[in-house]
Protein backbone atom coordinates (compact mmCIF):
# COMPACT_ATOMS: atom_id res chain seq x y z
CA UNK A 1 0.00 0.00 0.00
CA UNK A 2 0.77 3.56 -0.57
CA UNK A 3 0.72 6.88 -1.44
CA UNK A 4 0.75 8.65 -4.91
CA UNK A 5 2.13 12.38 -4.61
CA UNK A 6 2.49 14.83 -7.76
CA UNK A 7 3.38 18.43 -7.47
CA UNK A 8 4.43 20.53 -5.02
CA UNK A 9 3.92 23.34 -2.62
CA UNK A 10 0.63 24.41 -2.15
CA UNK A 11 -0.09 22.63 -5.33
CA UNK A 12 0.54 19.30 -3.87
CA UNK A 13 -1.82 16.03 -4.23
CA UNK A 14 -1.65 12.94 -2.85
CA UNK A 15 -3.80 9.77 -2.80
CA UNK A 16 -3.78 6.45 -1.34
CA UNK A 17 -2.46 3.75 -3.93
CA UNK A 18 -3.23 0.00 -3.96
CA UNK A 19 -3.29 -0.93 -7.89
CA UNK A 20 0.02 -0.41 -8.74
CA UNK A 21 2.83 -3.16 -10.61
CA UNK A 22 6.38 -3.40 -12.03
CA UNK A 23 5.80 -3.05 -16.31
CA UNK A 24 9.59 -3.38 -17.45
CA UNK A 25 13.27 -3.55 -16.52
CA UNK A 26 14.52 -1.82 -19.42
CA UNK A 27 13.40 0.67 -18.94
CA UNK A 28 12.71 0.72 -15.06
CA UNK A 29 8.98 1.39 -15.22
CA UNK A 30 5.82 0.88 -13.59
CA UNK A 31 1.96 0.81 -14.32
CA UNK A 32 -0.54 1.98 -11.65
CA UNK A 33 -4.34 3.15 -12.47
CA UNK A 34 -6.07 6.31 -10.63
CA UNK A 35 -9.60 7.24 -10.72
CA UNK A 36 -10.38 10.17 -12.89
CA UNK A 37 -11.99 11.95 -9.93
CA UNK A 38 -9.23 11.68 -7.66
CA UNK A 39 -7.72 15.10 -6.75
CA UNK A 40 -4.19 14.11 -7.52
CA UNK A 41 -5.24 12.99 -11.27
CA UNK A 42 -5.29 16.44 -13.05
CA UNK A 43 -1.99 17.32 -11.26
CA UNK A 44 -0.26 13.72 -12.33
CA UNK A 45 -1.43 14.97 -16.26
CA UNK A 46 -0.55 18.56 -16.10
CA UNK A 47 3.17 18.02 -14.47
CA UNK A 48 3.49 14.28 -15.89
CA UNK A 49 5.57 13.90 -12.82
CA UNK A 50 4.68 11.21 -9.73
CA UNK A 51 6.29 9.44 -6.78
CA UNK A 52 4.87 6.51 -6.04
CA UNK A 53 5.54 6.01 -2.00
CA UNK A 54 5.41 2.96 -0.58
CA UNK A 55 4.12 2.43 3.28
CA UNK A 56 6.51 0.59 5.85
CA UNK A 57 4.27 -2.02 8.28
CA UNK A 58 4.44 0.12 11.09
CA UNK A 59 2.42 2.52 8.95
CA UNK A 60 -0.64 0.74 8.55
CA UNK A 61 -1.99 3.79 10.57
CA UNK A 62 -0.86 5.96 7.68
CA UNK A 63 -2.87 3.89 5.39
CA UNK A 64 -6.14 3.67 6.56
CA UNK A 65 -5.74 7.66 6.96
CA UNK A 66 -4.99 8.05 3.40
CA UNK A 67 -7.50 5.66 2.39
CA UNK A 68 -10.14 8.50 4.20
CA UNK A 69 -11.30 5.43 6.90
CA UNK A 70 -10.32 7.25 9.85
CA UNK A 71 -12.83 10.16 9.06
CA UNK A 72 -9.54 12.74 7.55
CA UNK A 73 -10.85 14.01 4.05
CA UNK A 74 -8.88 15.93 1.57
CA UNK A 75 -5.83 17.07 2.14
CA UNK A 76 -5.60 16.76 5.96
CA UNK A 77 -5.37 13.10 5.20
CA UNK A 78 -1.75 13.99 4.42
CA UNK A 79 -0.99 16.88 6.73
CA UNK A 80 0.69 14.83 9.83
CA UNK A 81 3.28 13.28 7.75
CA UNK A 82 6.93 14.47 6.87
CA UNK A 83 7.11 14.69 3.05
CA UNK A 84 10.66 15.85 1.38
CA UNK A 85 10.19 18.43 -1.18
CA UNK A 86 12.36 18.65 -3.55
CA UNK A 87 12.83 21.51 -6.54
CA UNK A 88 10.94 19.63 -9.59
CA UNK A 89 10.01 16.47 -8.07
CA UNK A 90 7.00 16.02 -6.64
CA UNK A 91 6.48 15.41 -2.47
CA UNK A 92 8.20 12.01 -1.28
CA UNK A 93 7.32 10.33 1.95
CA UNK A 94 10.80 10.45 4.18
CA UNK A 95 10.07 7.12 5.74
CA UNK A 96 8.55 5.48 3.42
CA UNK A 97 9.59 1.68 2.97
CA UNK A 98 10.78 2.69 -0.66
CA UNK A 99 9.43 5.82 -3.15
CA UNK A 100 10.05 5.88 -7.03
CA UNK A 101 10.34 8.86 -8.74
CA UNK A 102 8.49 8.20 -12.08
CA UNK A 103 7.72 10.43 -15.15
CA UNK A 104 4.39 9.89 -16.92
CA UNK A 105 4.85 8.53 -20.69
CA UNK A 106 1.34 7.40 -21.53
CA UNK A 107 -2.29 7.56 -19.91
CA UNK A 108 -5.05 5.80 -20.98
CA UNK A 109 -8.35 6.08 -19.98
CA UNK A 110 -10.45 2.71 -19.41
CA UNK A 111 -13.67 3.31 -17.54
CA UNK A 112 -13.98 5.54 -14.37
CA UNK A 113 -9.94 5.34 -14.60
CA UNK A 114 -6.67 6.23 -16.18
CA UNK A 115 -4.37 3.63 -16.50
CA UNK A 116 -0.75 5.32 -16.23
CA UNK A 117 2.56 4.07 -17.72
CA UNK A 118 5.71 5.58 -16.02
CA UNK A 119 9.40 5.78 -16.36
CA UNK A 120 11.37 5.46 -12.69
CA UNK A 121 14.01 8.03 -12.82
CA UNK A 122 14.53 8.08 -8.82
CA UNK A 123 14.06 5.23 -6.42
CA UNK A 124 14.66 5.16 -2.82
CA UNK A 125 14.45 2.02 -0.46
CA UNK A 126 13.94 3.54 3.60
CA UNK A 127 15.30 2.13 6.48
CA UNK A 128 12.44 -0.72 6.61
CA UNK A 129 13.09 -3.50 5.32
CA UNK A 130 9.59 -4.72 4.90
CA UNK A 131 6.50 -3.04 2.65
CA UNK A 132 2.99 -2.50 3.47
CA UNK A 133 0.79 -4.56 1.06
CA UNK A 134 -3.13 -5.05 1.14
CA UNK A 135 -4.48 -8.39 -0.70
CA UNK A 136 -7.86 -9.97 0.91
CA UNK A 137 -9.12 -7.25 2.46
CA UNK A 138 -6.42 -7.09 4.87
CA UNK A 139 -2.65 -5.69 5.23
CA UNK A 140 0.42 -7.74 5.17
CA UNK A 141 3.56 -7.15 4.59
CA UNK A 142 6.66 -8.09 1.92
CA UNK A 143 10.46 -7.49 2.44
CA UNK A 144 12.66 -5.80 0.20
CA UNK A 145 16.75 -6.66 -0.67
CA UNK A 146 18.43 -3.95 0.29
CA UNK A 147 17.20 -1.23 3.24
CA UNK A 148 18.52 2.30 3.32
CA UNK A 149 19.65 2.78 -0.42
CA UNK A 150 18.88 4.81 -3.55
CA UNK A 151 19.39 3.35 -7.16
Amino acid sequence: MGAISSGGGIDAFRESMTAASSLSVDPMSIILSINRNAAAHAAILASRKLCLNMLAPEQDDLAMRFAGTLGYRGEGRFDADDWLCESGRPPMLRDAAAALQCELVEAHTFGTHSVLLCVVNRVHLGASPTALVYANRQCGTVRHAAAGTEI
